[in-house]
């Protein structure tokens, strides 16, 4: 038995599109949230919720750590989950919302909806966000359409997401 013991190199037969092709789309470059868009999910999702608690502290609203992992922050007295999500590659208006769990105890959801200029949030009751599922606003996000995870999720516009736009004045 005589087995070679160094493996071939084979880089030289890839195409250099697709080494080389953007993953990003190029319309971030620009931003000022871009290094916001360069970050890692999990990264991300914790400045996410940096992000809406420093929104809610400097409109002079009251902000309180969880006191419980149901949920991300206390924001006026309503135990409050955070979703945060940037415009998806491919559209001007399209954002992607994960790991929606109507089971957790929370009061509300806050959609933090991120463009290449602007920062909107969006607001929807646990009773709404129970509504939307059974709408199918929000799908299954694992095990397909048959999966029942208990996670769902939302890609679409937020005009479609039926969230309330947070007011601060």
């Amino acid at each position: 038995m005589n087995k070679k013991q160094n493996a071939e190199d084979y880089a030289w037969l890839v195409d250099e599109n697709l080494i080389t092709a953007d993953i990003m789309d190029p319309r971030w470059e620009d931003s000022p949230f871009f290094k916001l868009k360069c970050m890692k999910a999990k990264q991300a999702g914790s400045r996410y919720e940096k992000i809406v608690e420093n929104i809610y502290i400097n409109a002079g609203r009251d902000v309180a750590a969880p006191t419980s992992t149901e949920y991300d922050r206390i924001i006026d007295g309503l135990d409050t989950e955070i979703k945060g999500s940037m415009i998806t590659k491919g559209s001007d208006n399209k954002f992607s919302f994960l790991q929606i769990r109507p089971k957790q105890s929370y009061d509300q959801v806050l959609f933090l909806a991120i463009g290449f200029e602007t920062i909107t949030l969006y607001t929807m009751t646990k009773a709404e966000v129970l509504e939307a599922i059974e709408a199918g606003i929000f799908k299954p996000q694992h095990g397909g359409k048959k999966g029942n995870s208990g996670t769902y999720c939302y890609n679409g516009t937020m005009e479609n997401l039926g969230a309330t736009p947070v007011e601060l004045n």
